[in-house]
């Protein structure tokens, strides 16, 4: 029988959660102690929120400087990539190369884990970058600037922790392994935050985006379940991109 232990969801957990997907420091105090109990993947959603906001005040203030919106919309995705270490973008680069440049698992995984980008990679990186500039640009000359940067970088993050709760890991090590699969109620917990940001923020449009991000998360665990018997770290930061990019698409509309 589960029982819920509130511990495991602490401030603790989520500076733990911020040390692992960002390069923002954290307290020493984080990895003090017994870490076995925490529970992580619940506060991805919430780390969007911390990297979107300061990323947000700051195109405002290019903004007020009258900045042209598609010099505004290139810092925040530079700001956004440097705040990660590019992590979710790497993952992205080393899924589309593995997965369409490998011949079965164990070569896939190989190119995966190869530290050099490959002619899929680069392609899939420029994809992503160009496509996410051009919508944040639109966003902003509509006045969406602020609800587009919110709900994109909270709702990717809620699905980064379903699709590794709906996948098993391809490997026994690495980044995905070693955090282990997210528990049910951690799961809820992700998807609630980026199911109450995305519905609030988007009224009826969030119907459209909460359905496409559900097909991708299938579609994701579908391919890599075919290509590599389950998901990686590559793998999800590669949810987390594709599905960034697919709503800032449906909120520039």
């Amino acid at each position: 029988m589960f029982i819920f232990d509130p511990n495991r969801f602490s401030i603790k957990s989520f500076f733990k959660a911020v040390a692992l997907i960002t390069r923002i420091p954290v307290p020493d105090k984080t990895f003090e102690g017994n870490q076995s109990n925490l529970s992580i993947d619940w506060a991805y959603p919430l780390i969007g929120l911390l990297l979107a906001l300061p990323v947000y005040f700051f195109g405002l203030l290019l903004l007020s400087f009258s900045f042209d919106s598609g010099l505004v919309a290139g810092a925040t995705i530079i700001l956004l990539i440097m705040s990660t270490g590019a992590m979710h973008e790497d993952g992205l680069a080393d899924t589309v190369d593995g997965f369409w440049g490998g011949w079965n698992k164990e070569n896939r995984l190989e190119i995966m884990k190869d530290s050099h980008v490959g002619t899929y990679g680069i392609i899939a990186l420029i994809f992503s970058i160009l496509i996410r500039w051009y919508c944040i640009k639109l966003c902003i000359d509509q006045n969406l600037f602020f609800v587009a940067i919110i709900t994109s970088c909270t709702l990717s993050r809620s699905f980064m922790t379903f699709y590794m709760w709906a996948t098993p890991c391809a490997k026994k090590i690495g980044l995905s392994a070693n955090t282990g699969r997210p528990d049910d109620i951690s799961t809820g917990l992700a998807l609630l935050i980026g199911l109450i940001t995305t519905i609030l923020f988007l009224g009826i449009k969030s119907l459209i985006v909460l359905t496409l991000c559900f097909f991708i998360l299938w579609s994701a665990k579908t391919i890599s379940t075919k290509k590599i018997n389950g998901q990686t770290g590559d793998t999800i930061g590669a949810v987390q991109q594709i599905c960034e990019v697919c709503i800032l698409c449906v909120i520039s509309l």
